[in-house]
């Protein structure tokens, strides 16, 4: 039994990232995927996946980072040609924070579609709407639609939809990636949308080092912390905890393309 973290960023809270993939696999979680902002950090993200067995990369633009973006999308297809490359991300839409314009955003986000369709990888989706607003989720489900009827792959990262939206975009191919949000006392309604979402469509991750789960809340959160999310949708499915990792991991090897190994 292993676990995969299908999603954390790197960052001053790692000082050593081979003692931290160390730490990781004393929990039995002995994949990785690191993500990326911007084209910097996905240099930083391949180096990192060189230097580190257990990690691999998505390279991309976080819809905070759309209005910086410099170069072009052809720039990306470097990173094709590393062999630990798995997905483009993270991208999408962000209409919370509204960090760079809406336009900008949507702009940036079918471009990194669009080169997932030509690199033949997946895509590793943000989509976040103020409270009680739902234009983001509206327009990433109409770019994604799309997007899977071209043949692509993509999974909702921290997905904190309700689930109504989760059965529309689950009729428009996604998977769904499953955080320590999960544990929160007041995120019933997380654990709500995804109970209604099939194990066979769902991957753990932490997106660390932010959303630390329940005993770890407001601390750093790390891929270690993956066995206690695991517990907790174990727990609401029903399953037990060795069969959530069979499932979720079998999951993350099949959407990745990754060594089936431990």
């Amino acid at each position: 039994m292993f676990f995969i973290d299908t999603h954390f960023h790197a960052g001053d809270y790692i000082p050593d990232m081979g003692e931290y993939c160390g730490e990781a696999a004393a929990e039995s979680v002995s994949r990785l995927i690191l993500c990326s902002g911007n084209f910097e950090e996905s240099e930083r993200a391949a180096s990192f996946a060189s230097e580190n067995e257990a990690v691999y990369f998505a390279a991309g633009v976080h819809p905070h980072e759309a209005e910086r973006m410099t170069g072009n999308f052809e720039d990306f297809k470097v990173f094709a040609a590393h062999g630990k490359f798995v997905a483009v991300g993270e991208i999408g839409l962000d209409f919370y924070y509204d960090t760079s314009g809406h336009a900008v955003q949507q702009k940036v986000f079918a471009g990194f579609l669009e080169l997932a369709l030509q690199l033949d990888v997946p895509a590793l989706i943000h989509c976040r709407d103020k409270d009680g607003c739902f234009g983001a989720y509206d327009i990433s489900l109409e770019m994604l639609t799309e997007f899977h009827r071209k043949g692509g792959r993509y999974l909702l990262h921290c997905f904190a939809g309700n689930r109504e939206y989760a059965e529309k975009f689950m009729e428009a191919g996604a998977m769904f990636g499953v955080g320590g949000m999960l544990t929160f006392k007041m995120a019933e309604n997380i654990r709500e949308t995804i109970s209604a979402i099939p194990v066979e469509r769902l991957m753990l991750e932490t997106d660390a080092p932010y959303l630390a789960p329940v005993p770890y809340r407001g601390r750093p959160n790390h891929s270690k912390y993956i066995p206690l999310i695991a517990q907790k949708l174990a727990w609401l499915k029903g399953i037990t905890l060795e069969q959530c990792a069979v499932q979720t991991t079998g999951n993350a090897l099949r959407f990745f393309n990754l060594p089936k190994g431990v």
